[in-house]
């Protein structure tokens, strides 16, 4: 296909947070060299083979592209489903923090994973190894990623071999402490800190019974290659898919990135250190949403960063913030076992058993674009819980079928006793 400098989603930046600034180092039990660990009906493949290499890592070429670009496309039509308005989310952040857990994955699950990131996963953290390096040797424009991995203290032990993946691929660090108001605090801290308080908080409780959290984070802030002048800024006016118009103010420029697409026409716009801005209006008449629907993000990316025509550009100053709850979006991708008691996630714990599985993935994400640049954050958290060996779940009981029933006093003797066999009589 092509061969794009930057992915398209930096621009709008991902952050891939996962931590503490402490490290783990758990104990692990003794296991068989290369076998598998078998507990009861539970088994999971031990040792992680990323784990007797060191990173070795790869530029980015047409296979890692493609299969980014075809991710960010699948997950942003089914992201903005189930959205309405003002829309900012990052794919490279659900990609890194997918990624990072399918190290741990292993049959089926790991497949999964795979299919839905396009691509082996050694491969990949060979890849990503090398993207965090170049993303974060930005001079001009500032682009952090940070990773890091929270256990539970109380029940669960990060596997030393997933530990030693995750810091020498993705630079995360490790901590282990109870989850408890103290540790939600520290991860929503350290969120904030690595977002530059873009996003103050990522968590909005932890769950005790939880037993671990990967939270993936990506700060970008690009300046504008040339800046806007105070004469550049003005109010227009901005019309609402319902007909509303709204005064507002506009960046007006001449740019050299104009291109056509399906459905509409649009405009890169350069960042320094090789960012873009990229943007497209859709034809008369169509809808956006009807647009992103059916738009081949490849293309476009392509034509983008192909194009040189010249044109007169107007971008309206914007912030705005999205919160979004990201399980049925992986699901839709492909990434379902992950979420079952059926998971296959043994290679993220000390114990190497399948006793695990995703139990919310959710993201938060900011953008401000001014006369200056843009600045924009994004943090995806994946949640883990246990599947096997839980205590026994809640009752409950509906009365949704004919039943007993009886009235009684304080000693227990029955007053009145019936069956309702319909309610509606």
């Amino acid at each position: 296909m092509y061969r794009i400098a930057k992915p398209i989603s930096s621009i709008l930046a991902a952050l891939l947070l996962l931590g503490s600034c402490a490290s783990v180092t758990p104990e692990s039990p003794d296991k068989p060299e290369g076998g598998t660990v078998v507990s009861d009906t539970l088994t999971a493949q031990i040792p992680l083979a990323a784990a007797s290499k060191d990173p070795t890592g790869a530029e980015a070429d047409a296979r890692v592209t493609d299969a980014v670009t075809s991710f960010s496309e699948r997950f942003y039509k089914e992201a903005v489903k189930r959205t309405e308005g003002n829309v900012i989310l990052s794919p490279l952040s659900l990609y890194y923090a997918l990624a990072l857990t399918a190290n741990g994955a292993s049959g089926e699950t790991g497949a999964e994973f795979e299919a839905a990131l396009g691509m082996p996963t050694d491969e990949l953290n060979e890849y990503l190894y090398t993207l965090t390096n170049k993303l974060a040797a930005s001079e001009n424009s500032t682009v952090d990623v940070a990773n890091s991995i929270w256990g539970n203290a109380a029940n669960f032990t990060l596997s030393p071999d997933f530990q030693k993946v995750a810091e020498a691929y993705y630079s995360a660090e490790a901590a282990s402490l109870p989850f408890d108001s103290g540790a939600l605090a520290r991860i929503n801290g350290w969120v904030s800190e690595k977002t530059d308080g873009m996003i103050p908080h990522l968590l909005d409780e932890l769950d005790p019974e939880s037993v671990m959290v990967l939270v993936n984070a990506v700060l970008f802030d690009g300046i504008w290659e040339e800046e806007y002048e105070e004469e550049d800024v003005s109010k227009g006016t901005f019309t609402t898919a319902d007909g509303k118009a709204l005064r507002t103010d506009f960046l007006y420029s001449t740019e050299y990135g104009y291109f056509e697409t399906d459905g509409g026409v649009g405009f890169s716009k350069p960042y320094k250190d090789g960012y873009r801005f990229v943007a497209v209006l859709p034809d008369p008449g169509k809808d956006v949403n009807d647009f992103v629907s059916s738009m081949d993000l490849g293309t476009i990316l392509k034509s983008a960063y192909d194009a040189h025509g010249k044109c007169l550009v107007s971008i309206p100053k914007f912030e705005y913030e999205t919160t979004l709850g990201l399980n049925d979006a992986a699901k839709a991708l492909g990434v379902n076992r992950a979420f079952t008691d059926s998971a296959q996630l043994g290679g993220l714990s000390a114990d190497g058993i399948d006793n695990i599985a995703i139990s919310e993935i959710l993201q938060k994400a900011k953008v401000i674009l001014n006369e200056h640049g843009t600045k924009a954050a994004a943090a995806t958290g994946v949640v883990f819980n246990t599947t096997a060996f839980r205590p026994d779940p809640t009752p409950e009981v509906y009365l949704d079928r004919p039943f007993f029933f009886a009235i009684a006093d304080a000693d227990g003797i029955p007053l009145f006793m019936g069956t309702v066999a319909d309610p509606t009589k």
